[in-house]
């Protein structure tokens, strides 16, 4: 456990290295807004045989503790550099879970040649058209069960694995300095990217997206593919908005594969 501060805020993040290893490549995990770096206890280990890895919470988020004058989306993109930076990581590849994945593409826009490969889980990070603000509008959640429902997992997730479901909500439960912002904290910040400026954008990019998906509509990935060039989508099926949490064998096999090339 390891702390970077930066801009008020002392930056929680962990690093995974094989020992007597050398010249192993780097893969970083962002979160989302309804998890923190322990969201990814089911690829850590899974990746560890050929990557070194980093994980960090974003401000606000996990262990980065964070008073509400100090928190502020647009640093993410900042705090992530000085955990790389700390650590003297010159190049990784991105794995970015919905809210993460406007720290990962910004981070790549604004430092193309640190990033091999990304990684963009259930989201489109700032990506913006007339044809994703139309779908956002008309857009209607439809509720979760409780105790143990979200919106960010598949609504049939509590009745198929009823603790995996409230190992989810417990691991967003650690993001007290979070929970007091909440959303609302989160919203017209960041920033919106046209397709026009994404046409010289290189970095190999993979979406992920899932049927049940219900926060990150599959339509809305869709078209925040295809204003990436080159870039790769991928449907998972029977899953939420976390594939990544809520069928990891299949979402660690599609990650591990598209980024092989680029190790």
């Amino acid at each position: 456990m390891s702390f970077v501060t930066n801009k008020g805020v002392d930056i929680h993040y962990d690093v995974y290295r094989g020992e007597d290893q050398k010249n192993r490549p780097w893969l970083t995990f962002a979160h989302g807004a309804g998890g923190n770096s322990a969201s990814w206890w089911q690829q850590v280990p899974y990746f560890f045989d050929d990557y070194d890895i980093v994980t960090f919470d974003h401000r606000a988020f996990g262990r980065s503790r964070c008073r509400d004058e100090d928190f502020d989306p647009d640093l993410f993109v900042d705090d992530l550099r000085c955990v790389l930076d700390t650590e003297d990581i010159p190049r990784t590849a991105l794995c970015c879970q919905s809210m993460g994945g406007r720290t990962g593409l910004d981070f790549a826009l604004s430092e193309p040649d640190r990033v091999s490969a990304l990684v963009m889980s259930h989201t489109v990070g700032g990506l913006r058209s007339k044809a994703i603000d139309e779908i956002r509008r008309e857009q209607v959640r439809p509720p979760h069960s409780r105790p143990f429902g979200s919106w960010a997992v598949a609504l049939d997730l509590p009745e198929k694995n009823l603790p995996l479901s409230h190992l989810y909500n417990c691991i967003g439960a650690m993001n007290l300095d979070f929970a007091r912002v909440g959303l609302a904290g989160m919203r017209g910040r960041g920033k919106q990217i046209s397709a026009a400026e994404m046409l010289a954008f290189e970095t190999p990019t993979l979406f992920i997206t899932a049927d049940k998906d219900v926060v990150v509509l599959p339509s809305v990935v869709e078209i925040g593919a295809s204003m990436v060039p080159g870039a790769t989508l991928v449907n998972l099926g029977d899953a939420g908005h976390s594939s990544y949490f809520e069928i990891s064998d299949k979402f660690n096999r599609v990650v591990k594969e598209f980024l092989e090339p680029y190790q």
